[in-house]
């Protein structure tokens, strides 16, 4: 199976001028995503794996698949360690999600 980036459930964000913006509500941090990032954080559902929102990224931006795909996981690793993103399995249930 390929692993797919889920949304941290306990954040709230919403998509201004088609930009992300989160706020973590532990620490009311504000995180602002450029367009390119917020087209990776509105597929990161836990249903999409990652060569498929690098190929959503591909597609869009008119750049080479394997380099979109770097830069989704790039982009998904930083979101991860910030606590924004987790990691789970195709169909994973999550308590609070």
């Amino acid at each position: 199976m390929n692993p797919c980036p889920a949304r941290n459930p306990k954040l709230a964000w919403r998509e201004i001028d088609g930009e992300a913006v989160i706020i973590s509500p532990d620490d009311s941090h504000v995180h602002e995503l450029n367009e390119t990032a917020s087209l990776i954080w509105k597929r990161a559902d836990g249903k999409h794996n990652v060569e498929e929102i690098a190929a959503a990224v591909s597609e869009e931006y008119e750049v080479p698949v394997i380099e979109a795909e770097a830069d989704v996981r790039e982009l998904i690793s930083m979101l991860e360690q910030k606590g924004l993103l987790s990691i789970r399995e195709p169909g994973e249930v999550v308590a609070g999600a």
